[in-house]
């Protein structure tokens, strides 16, 4: 009867697994942001949720990840193959203006309230921090950086449990994202003297009212735990500057051993596919109807790919405290254009039942 079940359960999964779209775009801070969103989600419908329930949950969740190199689809190139140094022949793949590493980092504080056992409302409020190394062609800036930091896109969310049998439950989120994050963030680049308008890869927020919604499954046999999330993030309309970031659609299969009762490993694989953007931010162009864009990041073009992690990680649970830490590792890009590489991303997260 279980097996009949879950085989039900096994073809929606697949069936939308399989029909995921294939064009998808690079992280900015809102779209980091959204993977933190994710990953809240899918603590929030767990197993504390399970195995225990108080009417407030607090989650803090510390997410950093570094980009650094260069991608063409698949395929590694060096910095020299994207930058253009004034010798060879300027092309629609090589920039005057190149990013080297970037760092992005988000703080995102959680609070949720139980209505009832298997349902849920929770406001997330992130505070986002990005750093970004470059190298130049402009006299001035043979190398500089560019910091953007600020309160991103507030998120409300609705979570129920629509199915709860045999130790296992399927629960649905749905929520809107409001537009709270900056998308005028400006600094000093080598376009002009003073500030200016700083590229996509530096805004706070998507500038839109977006979407998020997500489904997750979780199966709890005492000593080991399993389950699957999916997420998606629908974006609406477009923003003041006149483009709208792509839609976000994420997958993931997990599982977790009880082999103590404050000691949990986990090890997770998670597939992400977020589309191109749409439209383009003209303030961050070159006065150059042949080679508009200074630098890659300003390329609308240079955003989309697929990417598969493979994360580890573990949960430490005393009492109703949990502190869960995980490392993750991109096994395979794809990635639109040429675009900076995700090396490592890593986050800790905090959690409390009261």
């Amino acid at each position: 009867m279980k097996s009949s079940k879950f085989r039900k359960l096994a073809l929606p999964l697949s069936f939308f697994l399989a029909n995921l779209p294939l064009f998808v775009v690079a992280n900015t801070p809102s779209e980091m942001a959204d993977l933190s969103l994710q990953e809240l989600f899918a603590l929030s419908t767990d197993d504390m949720d399970m195995r225990t329930y108080e009417p407030w949950k607090f989650n803090f969740l510390y997410k950093r990840s570094k980009l650094d190199g260069y991608k063409k689809g698949s395929d590694n190139i060096s910095n020299d193959e994207v930058y253009f140094d004034g010798e060879e022949s300027r092309t629609d793949e090589n920039y005057p203006i190149l990013p080297t590493v970037i760092t992005q980092e988000s703080y995102i504080a959680n609070v949720s309230y139980f209505l009832t056992e298997e349902q849920s409302i929770s406001i997330s409020l992130p505070y986002i921090e990005q750093s970004t190394d470059h190298i130049s062609l402009v006299p001035g800036y043979d190398e500089f950086n560019i910091s953007s930091n600020g309160i991103g896109d507030i998120t409300v969310n609705f979570t129920s449990v629509i199915r709860n049998w045999d130790k296992q439950k399927l629960s649905l989120s749905v929520g809107v994202s409001l537009p709270t994050g900056s998308i005028d963030e400006k600094g000093d680049t080598p376009r002009a003297n003073g500030d200016q308008q700083l590229p996509y890869t530096m805004q706070l927020g998507s500038g839109t009212w977006d979407l998020p919604i997500g489904l997750s499954y979780v199966n709890d046999q005492k000593s080991y735990l399993w389950g699957f999330n999916l997420f998606a993030k629908f974006r609406t309309g477009k923003s003041d500057r006149d483009y709208r970031l792509g839609n976000r659609f994420a997958a993931s299969m997990w599982g977790k051993w009880q082999l103590s009762n404050t000691f949990q490993p986990t090890i997770k694989v998670v597939f992400q596919d977020w589309r191109q953007i749409i439209g383009r931010d003209d303030e961050i162009t070159a006065p150059n109807p042949n080679f508009p864009y200074p630098a890659g990041i300003t390329d609308p073009k240079n955003y989309g790919g697929q990417k598969i992690n493979l994360v580890v990680g573990g949960d430490i649970q005393v009492s109703s405290q949990v502190v869960s830490v995980e490392i993750g590792k991109p096994v395979y890009q794809n990635l639109n254009g040429v675009q900076n590489k995700e090396a490592l991303n890593f986050s800790l997260n905090w959690q409390s039942n009261f």
